[in-house]
C-alpha cells in the first residue's frame, strides 16, 4: 500500500525486486496474474499513421472506457495481442490457454477493479459495479487461408482438451430461447437471519446450497443450533445474467466422406446471446468443459451408488465471430492484393467469357446441344441480381432460380456438384431424400419445450440450394418451398410459435421428364410432371437433350477418355480456378448492386409486350407472366455484376433476353413454331419438308388414312426416316393440316 496525492492504493502481489515472476513454467500466483492483466489493459498501445504523424493509442483502455460509458460492460481482446515478444504477454497467453476458467474469472474481477479506478468519481455511472464480460477474438477464417490460429474440427475435440482454450468453426443448427441464470445467490437463514452469498460458475453448472447454518455472529447471547436446510434464497438481492444454448454443427465441407456431421452444444452468455440464427457460420473461442449429464445431477442411488463418471461435454463461449452475418460473400475473406486483381480483371472486355469458360470445365459443350447455354445460366445464378427493398417494406428478390429438365446422362448432377463447390455458401440435397421439414424448418420437442431447427434452405441463406432428382419429390413437399422460392421466407405457426425465417437463396434443380427421357413427338406439358405454380418460379428452364450426332459423340468420347486417362492438354486449362472464381463471386456480390438503365428498360418493355402477344394465341405449357419479366431484369443485373458495373445497359438486356429465349421460351415453344429457337439443322429441315410433301401426295384433301399405315408408306415408298415421318405427321397435326379421327386415322383438311 502506498500514498500518492492523498490517495491510498494497493499493489497486487509481493514486490520481489528483480526476481523472475515465474519459475520457467509460466505458472504464477493469482494476484500477480491480475496485476499483469491490469497493466496490459492500461498500457497496451498501437501506432496509427495520420499523414506524416504517428499517433500512439491505448487500444484496450480506450475501448473499455468507451464501452462502459455506453453501458456495454464488455472488453474484447485479440489473441494475437498476447504477443510472445514480452514476458507478460507470454505469461497471460499461457494461463489463458491452459487455465482459461480460472484466468477469465480473475480477469473479469480485474475489470471490475479497473471500473472502480476509472469511474469512481463519475456521478453519472452506477455506484454498484456491474458484472463484466471478457471476450476474445481470433484472426482465423473459415476458408483456412488466413489467420495465425488453426481452428480445430468438432470431431477432433478429445479428452486432452478438457478445461483448455479451443477455437472451433461450424454452422448453427438450432438456437434455444435465452434464459436468466443466477450468478450470485443471496441466502438467508429462516431461523437466525444469517445471510450468506454463493457464487455460481458460468456454464451448465448449479449452485450448491449449504445444508447447515453456522449461526449469526452479530446476534448476542447463546442461540440454539439452526435446523438443517434452513436457508431461503432472497430473489431481490441475487444477481442474474442471461445465457443461451446453441447447437453448433460441422461445416458441410469439413465432414469426411461417409460420415455423419457432428455437433456440440455452446453456452453463450451476456452480450453473446441472440447474436446468431440457424444457418449462421461462425468461429467460436471457448473453454471445452465436461460436466454432469444435467445441471446439479445428484449421486446415483441403489447398487450403483457413486458419482456419475460419464460427463456431458460442451463449449463455454468466450467469443463469437460471425463469418456470415448479412454479407453475401459468406465466410470468405479477400485480401487487398486479391481485390486489386479482381478490379483489374473486371475491366477486361472478355471477363464474361472467362467466367463462362471456368464454369464446369470438365463438362464438354457442343453447338448441337444446350450445355454452353446452361453454363452461362449457372454463371448468372452464382452472381445473382440485385435485391431491392421498397419504401412500403416489401422486397424484391435478386436470386435467380434455374431448372434443368432432360435426359439421363447429360451431366445435370455434375452441374449441381460444381455449383455447390464454387458457391460461397451452398447446400446439396436430393429430392427423394428430402422432406418439407428438412428443406424449410422443423419444430422439435426437447426436454424444456419446443425449439426450431432450420432446414437446407435456411442454412443456405445468402447462398445456393442444389436439389437433385427434383421430380422424385412428393407433391406436398414440393409445395412447401413455394413461399421460400418467391417471397424468400419460411412462415411457421406450430406449437405456439409464429416464426418467419429468411431463405434468401437461389435454387438450382435438376429433374427428368415424366417417362425418363424426353420425347420430341410428345407434348412438353405431358412430359413435365410439375404444376404451373412451381414452374413460374424458375427464371430459366432448360430442356437438356441427349443429341445423337456422330461429330458431337466423337468429341465427347475423346474428352471423356482424356479425363479418365489424365491426359489433360493445354486447351483444358481454365482462365479462373475454382477458388479464384469462388472469391470473385463473393467480391462481386458484396461490392456491386447494379440497376437497369432507362434505355435497357425501354428495350425490355418492347420485347416483353411482343412475347406476351405471341404467347396469347395458344395456351402455353410454361406461363409467361410478370415473374418472367423480373427474371430478365435479374439476369441482366447479374451480367453487369460480372463486370463490376453499377448499370445494366442495353447490351446486358439483349444478352439476358437471348438467354431467356434459349431457355424458358424455347421450353414453352418446343411444341410449335413460336418465339423460341429452332433446334433443327438445315439438312433436317429439308428432309422434313420433303416428308410433308410426300404426305400431301399420299393423302388427298378431305381423304382419310390410317396413321400407322401412312408412316409405313412414307418409310418404304418415300425413303423417309421413321423419326422424320413421325415428326412431319406431328407438326402437320399441330398446324391443323391433319385432324385426328377415330380408329387411329388421319383426315386431311379441305
Amino acid at each position: 500500500m502506498y500514498q500518492e496525492d492523498g490517495r491510498l492504493r494497493y499493489i497486487e502481489g509481493v514486490d520481489n525486486g528483480d526476481a523472475p515472476a515465474h519459475d520457467g513454467t509460466f505458472e504464477v500466483k493469482q494476484d500477480i496474474l491480475v496485476s499483469k492483466f491490469k497493466k496490459f489493459v492500461r498500457e497496451f498501445s498501437y501506432n496509427t499513421h495520420n499523414g506524416q504523424t504517428a499517433i500512439t493509442s491505448l487500444k484496450y483502455r480506450a475501448q473499455f472506457m468507451e464501452n462502459c460509458e455506453e453501458e456495454n460492460y464488455r472488453l474484447e481482446v485479440s489473441l494475437n495481442d498476447f504477443s510472445t515478444d514480452s514476458e507478460d504477454g507470454t505469461i497471460l497467453h499461457h494461463n489463458l490457454v491452459n487455465r482459461p476458467t480460472e484466468f477469465v474469472k480473475l480477469c473479469e474481477g480485474a475489470l471490475q477493479d479497473l471500473y472502480r479506478e476509472f469511474f469512481h468519481q463519475d456521478e453519472d455511472m452506477p455506484q454498484k459495479v456491474p458484472l463484466m464480460q471478457l471476450a476474445f477474438k481470433t484472426d482465423a477464417n473459415l476458408d483456412g487461408t488466413l489467420g495465425s490460429t488453426k481452428p480445430k474440427m468438432i470431431r477432433d475435440l478429445t479428452s486432452d482438451q478438457v478445461e483448455k482454450l479451443v477455437v472451433i468453426q461450424g454452422i448453427v443448427a438450432s438456437v434455444k430461447t435465452p434464459r436468466d441464470k443466477v450468478r450470485k445467490v443471496v441466502l438467508k437463514c429462516s431461523n437466525c437471519e444469517n445471510v450468506e452469498e454463493v457464487t455460481v460458475e458460468t456454464g451448465f453448472t448449479a449452485a450448491h446450497i449449504p445444508s447447515s447454518c453456522k449461526g449469526n455472529a452479530l446476534r448476542a447471547g447463546q442461540m440454539e443450533k439452526c435446523p438443517p436446510n434452513s436457508f431461503v434464497a432472497v430473489g431481490d438481492l441475487c444477481e442474474y445474467a442471461v445465457d443461451q444454448s446453441i447447437r453448433l454443427q460441422e461445416l458441410p465441407e469439413h465432414v469426411p466422406v461417409g460420415e455423419m456431421p457432428r455437433s456440440i452444444e455452446l453456452c453463450a452468455q451476456m452480450y453473446d446471446v441472440d447474436r446468431c440464427t440457424p444457418g449462421t457460420r461462425l468461429t467460436c473461442i471457448g473453454v471445452f468443459c465436461a460436466t454432469e449429464k444435467a445441471a446439479g445431477d445428484k449421486l446415483t442411488r441403489g447398487r450403483n451408488q457413486g458419482t456419475n463418471t460419464v460427463k456431458y461435454s460442451y463449449i463455454q463461449v468466450l467469443g463469437l465471430q460471425l463469418e456470415q452475418g448479412d454479407q453475401s460473400q459468406g465466410a470468405l475473406k479477400i485480401s487487398t492484393d486479391e481485390e486489386e486483381y479482381f478490379d483489374k480483371i473486371s475491366k477486361d472486355p472478355s471477363i464474361r467469357e472467362m467466367i463462362f469458360q471456368s464454369i464446369a470445365p470438365a463438362i464438354c459443350a457442343s453447338e448441337k446441344d444446350s450445355i454452353s447455354q446452361v453454363k452461362r445460366a449457372i454463371a448468372c445464378q452464382l452472381f445473382g441480381g440485385s435485391r431491392k427493398h421498397l419504401p412500403s417494406g416489401n422486397r424484391l428478390r435478386g436470386d435467380i432460380n434455374v431448372l434443368l429438365l432432360g435426359d439421363p446422362g447429360t451431366a445435370k448432377s455434375q452441374f449441381l456438384k460444381f455449383a455447390k463447390q464454387v458457391a460461397p455458401i451452398a447446400v446439396y440435397t436430393s429430392g427423394k431424400g428430402s422432406s418439407a421439414a428438412g428443406l424449410t424448418a422443423a419444430v422439435v420437442k426437447d426436454g424444456t419445450g419446443f425449439t426450431l431447427e432450420g432446414g437446407a434452405m435456411v442454412l443456405a441463406d445468402n447462398g445456393l440450394v442444389c436439389i437433385d432428382e427434383f421430380d422424385k419429390m412428393d407433391e406436398k413437399d414440393r409445395v412447401a418451398i413455394h413461399e421460400a422460392m418467391e417471397q424468400q421466407t419460411i412462415s411457421i405457426a406450430k406449437a405456439g410459435m409464429t416464426v418467419m425465417l429468411n431463405t434468401r437463396c437461389s435454387v438450382l434443380a435438376a429433374a427428368n421428364p415424366r417417362f425418363g427421357s424426353y420425347d420430341d413427338l410428345s407434348n412438353t406439358a405431358d412430359q413435365m410432371d410439375f404444376q404451373t405454380t412451381i414452374l413460374s418460379r424458375f427464371d430459366m428452364m432448360f430442356l437438356v437433350k441427349d443429341v445423337r450426332d456422330p461429330e458431337r459423340d466423337y468429341r465427347l468420347a475423346k474428352h471423356l477418355v482424356s479425363l479418365h486417362s489424365g491426359a489433360q492438354t493445354e486447351e483444358h486449362k481454365v482462365p479462373l480456378s475454382t477458388q479464384q472464381l469462388r472469391k470473385y463471386i463473393a467480391y462481386c456480390r458484396t461490392k456491386c448492386s447494379p440497376r437497369i438503365t432507362s434505355e435497357g428498360a425501354e428495350v425490355l418493355k418492347n420485347h416483353y409486350v411482343t412475347i406476351r402477344k405471341a404467347m396469347k394465341s395458344e395456351k402455353a405449357t410454361i406461363p409467361i407472366t410478370v415473374r418472367q419479366l423480373e427474371a430478365i431484369v435479374r439476369i441482366a443485373e447479374s451480367l453487369a455484376k460480372m463486370e463490376l458495373k453499377q448499370d445494366a445497359d442495353v447490351s446486358h438486356v439483349e444478352e439476358a433476353l437471348r438467354l431467356f429465349t434459349v431457355s424458358t421460351l424455347d421450353s414453352a415453344n418446343r411444341d410449335r413454331n413460336g418465339v423460341g429457337i429452332d433446334v433443327l439443322s438445315e439438312e433436317d429441315k429439308k428432309e422434313l419438308l420433303e416428308a410433308e410433301e410426300a404426305i400431301r401426295r399420299l393423302v388427298p384433301r378431305g381423304g382419310r388414312k390410317n396413321k400407322f399405315l401412312l408412316e409405313q408408306q412414307l418409310v418404304s415408298l418415300g425413303g423417309v426416316a421413321e423419326q422424320t415421318a413421325r415428326r412431319a405427321i406431328h407438326l402437320m397435326t399441330r398446324r391443323g393440316e391433319l385432324e385426328e379421327k377415330n380408329n387411329n386415322t388421319l383426315k386431311r383438311t379441305e
